[in-house]
């Protein structure tokens, strides 16, 4: 061969190669890389046999050359799988290595004639930028390998390790942060994330209630026979709210009347008759007290009789539960019935169980999240702490607090419920996570 012949002979090789590593960049799948690499390299070097071993995440043969779709439970799979962890073994970190039936282990030389061409050659798949344990190419022939070729071959492989690499998926990016080489940098990183300062933050049940509200309560003894208003109506001042029952009063009120009448007719004619006789002076003084004695029971019946229609002491909205529920209803002198409140004053009032009690500053900040609209919270200011924790309706010991709403261009209605986040100091993330298990452990081992 001349040397003429010796070059497009080497340009042809060049260009083989190109043409190649073109394909490879070009495969869309994994699947597609592996049929090219197996099947497509003949091109370039002429060859018997060829299987793509990768070892991560599971050691296996993901393509044959002369077949679709091998089966990996195969007999003849099963032996290049072999055959290609026994190399990896043996060659360590080696780019290449020709290798024959005599240099591996029994089990897999005994089984060379019947799967094999005598001649192999194992081509690692991996470089500098990539892991190096990604598989390794196997290739048989009739032939002995020639040092050229498996330089040719290893510059081919180096193309196959990079598409190889760029198809499988992406690591997500904060492993990167986390792991390095395979090493966890947790270890150095968990420390400064629990010292990080975050402000702490407790949720407790809240509900919008009004300032200083007027509640109404029971004048009298009595039984509730009729309300004139309804839940949240607007009323005036005294405007009629609700009347109890009072037949009892009217009627001693008409039998003391009737006594006052008889009281004084009998003071007139005992008037007339001292005019003529001097003994009945001395009776005009009983019964004027006996007269005066009426009077006192009739203005306090009269009073009474006053009081059992009650009506509103301001403007506001009346604040009370369903009617049904109080009509013909006994009820004790100063038991609370209704309020009356001014809708445009609210503030909120929040249950804090005694377990989340945490260290409140002068004016904590409050964020309200309503049940009917979570989406915009209300913020407001802590201006009171109970001392002394009471049970809850729910059940539940806490704390009540109360805070006064920022400024809005509308109150949120009296009434509506949500959970308020309460702002505490600045502590560490670890105190912020572990401040409830550490309590818990304290009380439970009594420190």
């Amino acid at each position: 061969m001349n040397a003429i012949d010796t070059q497009q002979h080497q340009l042809q090789g060049l260009a083989l190669l190109l043409q190649l590593q073109r394909k490879a960049r070009q495969c869309e799948d994994p699947l597609a890389l592996g049929f090219t690499i197996v099947n497509e390299t003949r091109i370039l070097l002429p060859y018997r046999q060829a299987a793509l071993w990768i070892k991560q995440p599971l050691s296996r043969i993901v393509a044959v050359s002369g077949v679709a779709h091998q089966e990996s439970n195969a007999p003849y799979v099963t032996w290049l799988r072999g055959v290609a962890e026994q190399l990896v073994e043996q060659t360590g970190n080696a780019a290449s290595q020709v290798f024959q039936a005599n240099e591996l282990p029994d089990v897999w030389a005994g089984q060379w004639t019947d799967w094999a061409a005598p001649f192999g050659l194992w081509l690692k798949l991996g470089s500098v930028r990539i892991p190096d344990n990604i598989g390794g190419l196997l290739l048989f022939r009739d032939s002995p390998w020639q040092e050229a070729e498996i330089t040719l071959l290893a510059e081919l492989v180096d193309a196959y390790s990079h598409a190889w690499w760029a198809l499988q998926p992406q690591r997500p990016w904060w492993r990167s942060l986390l792991f390095v080489r395979g090493k966890s940098r947790m270890a150095l990183l968990l420390p400064l994330v629990l010292l990080w300062p975050v402000r702490l933050s407790v949720l407790a049940p809240a509900e919008v209630v009004a300032i200083e509200p007027t509640f109404i309560r029971a004048p009298l003894d009595g039984v509730v026979s009729a309300f004139f208003v309804s839940p949240n109506q607007a009323v005036v001042q005294e405007q009629p709210l609700m009347a109890l029952e009072n037949t009892d009063i009217a009627n001693r009120l008409a039998v003391t009347e009737k006594s006052l009448a008889v009281a004084e007719a009998e003071y007139r004619s005992n008037a007339q008759q001292a005019v003529l006789d001097g003994k009945n002076k001395s009776e005009l003084a009983v019964l004027k007290s006996k007269i005066e004695q009426h009077e006192a029971e009739v203005a306090y019946l009269q009073n009474q009789l006053q009081r059992s229609h009650i009506k509103s002491p301001h403007a506001g909205i009346v604040i009370f539960t369903d009617p049904q529920d109080w009509l013909g209803k006994p009820v004790s002198i100063g038991e609370r019935i209704l309020s009356v409140a001014d809708p445009q004053r609210v503030e909120l009032q929040i249950h804090l169980p005694v377990a989340d009690l945490i260290g409140l500053e002068s004016s904590a900040e409050v964020a309200m999240f309503l049940n009917t609209d979570p989406q915009h919270p209300l913020d407001g200011n802590v201006y009171y702490v109970a001392y002394q924790a009471e049970v809850t309706a729910e059940n539940v010991l806490a704390y009540r607090v109360k805070a006064h709403l920022a400024s809005t261009a509308s109150s949120p209605r009296i009434g509506l419920k949500g959970t308020a986040k309460i702002y505490g100091e600045h502590v560490s993330l670890f105190y912020y996570l572990f401040r409830r298990p550490l309590a818990g452990l304290r009380q439970w081992l009594g420190l």
